[in-house]
């Protein structure tokens, strides 16, 4: 059974919050009604059968809490509905704001307060989770809460908790934009380093085929200029052969040529084996860079990401 704090507290919340003379008799005669076998049950005393319904606190009474009522002189003037006239349904919500509505019971308002576990709650959370803390009534405690220390505590950490998230906000815009500026100068830096990666890469290139062209016409002239001994040497021994065919009718004469002939063919011999021991070339290969291989193996080799201390600031090393 409710105490009689609760059963004011009932009163007071209609009678302050203005709603007891617009919902009086209107809500008496809106509401649909039961018969006198409808079961309802008492608003403040679960599973109590319901024997009466105030019309002023919208609540169903048992006939403990009926009487009560009844004795207290803050309900005098309340209106009771009872047998048949009680409506056959809850009335939920009050006309109340969802601010008032209690969190554990959405039907209910929020009248009181516990300084114990610093929290605001209803009637049925009074008298089943509160009932031996530190209770206060709202109404009672609010009149002047606007002039109160807590209130303005409340609203200067409102004001300067703003400023900070406006501070905060800011630094994250310029968080944001530096990041952005941050990214776009590493991507210049890194397309930098790249194009100087390319122009060295191309000027060896052209070295190096340079060097190959001079190796490769160094070989050939030398070859080239063989090549033209050689096939003088030829064309001398093919004379030399002709000349001595003429003569072979004539042995006197035959050997006198082939004598003549002999200081020239040796001459030619030996410079055929001396064209012979010149005829070479020049061996090379392209043997790798192996720091360039150490960077081609390496997947960081070109540049990487060094983050710093503080705001982590990233750049190409």
């Amino acid at each position: 059974m409710p105490s009689i704090e609760l059963l004011r507290f009932i009163k007071s919340f209609f009678v302050d919050s203005g709603t007891m003379d617009q919902v009086g008799g209107a809500m008496a005669s809106s509401f649909t009604m039961g018969s006198t076998d409808d079961t309802m049950f008492c608003h403040l005393c679960p599973n109590v059968r319901a024997t009466a319904y105030c019309v002023d606190c919208w609540i169903y009474l048992c006939p403990s809490c009926e009487g009560q009522h009844k004795k207290d002189p803050t309900f005098k003037d309340h209106r009771l509905l009872t047998g048949g006239k009680m409506p056959s349904f809850y009335p939920t919500g009050h006309g109340t704001d969802d601010l008032n509505k209690c969190s554990d019971h959405p039907h209910e308002v929020i009248r009181f307060f516990c300084a114990s576990h610093n929290s605001v709650y209803c009637c049925i959370c009074n008298t089943t989770k509160h009932s031996s803390c530190q209770q206060k009534y709202i109404p009672d405690i609010c009149k002047d809460y606007i002039k109160s220390r807590e209130y303005k505590d409340l609203t200067a950490f409102v004001q300067n908790t703003t400023k900070t998230s406006i501070d905060c906000l800011q630094d994250i815009d310029n968080c944001i934009k530096k990041v952005d500026q941050l990214s776009s100068s590493k991507v210049e830096k890194l397309r930098k380093f790249k194009a100087l990666i390319i122009e060295y890469l191309d000027q060896r290139e052209k070295e190096l085929l340079h060097e190959i062209q001079l190796t490769r016409d160094k070989d050939l002239a030398a070859l080239q200029k063989l090549q033209t001994s050689a096939k003088t040497i030829k064309s001398d021994l093919s004379k030399a052969l002709a000349n001595l065919k003429t003569y072979e009718d004539n042995s006197n004469n035959l050997f006198i040529a082939s004598k003549r002939a002999q200081a020239l063919l040796n001459q030619l011999a030996s410079s055929l084996e001396d064209i012979t021991r010149k005829t070479k070339y020049q061996e090379y290969d392209l043997k790798r860079d192996p720091l360039v291989e150490t960077l081609l193996k390496n997947k960081e080799g070109m540049a990487r990401l060094v983050m710093s201390s503080g705001k982590r600031t990233y750049f190409v090393s």
